[in-house]
């Protein structure tokens, strides 16, 4: 390995560890929002399974009393699936968040990195500096060479 390898090799661990971080934190926002959406589908078949048994029931209703029971319990049972629904997409947006978290105070680039990438960052204004002053260099030594002509 030549020296600016050797210089190089810190700054593309650190950006190899910076882009591993990222695809796991996409990859747990994804499960995230997979496990939300399996409790909205479970909610969704709950509640349609609820509505077909309320039917049932108020199809076979035969007094007021009835129908006030069967509304009644319908309304019971939505409120409760309702907060047990809100409950669940909460957990599961906590836990998300918990292992977003996580992820985000993993390790920090190290000074060496820091330093490599420094480097890098010099020598390469260096260089750009250096074209430059060529580029921009070569009318006015054009210009000088004609004056003394």
């Amino acid at each position: 390995m030549d020296a600016m390898t050797k210089a190089e090799q810190p700054a593309l661990e650190a950006w190899k560890k910076q882009l591993d971080a990222t695809w796991r934190m996409l990859e747990t926002m994804t499960e995230g929002a997979r496990r939300m959406g399996e409790i909205q589908l479970e909610a969704a078949v709950a509640a349609h399974a609820g509505i077909e048994a309320s039917r049932k029931a108020l199809a076979g209703a035969q007094d007021p009393q009835e129908l006030w029971r069967v509304q009644a319990e319908w309304l019971s049972r939505n409120l409760s699936e309702t907060i047990n629904y809100w409950q669940r997409l909460q957990q599961a947006a906590l836990e998300t968040q918990s292992a977003l978290g996580g992820g985000l105070t993993a390790e920090a680039p190290s000074a060496e990195a820091g330093s490599a990438v420094a480097h890098m960052m010099d020598s390469a204004f260096r260089q750009w500096l250096q074209t430059t002053q060529q580029f921009y260099s070569a009318p006015l030594v054009a210009a000088q060479t004609r004056q003394s002509a």
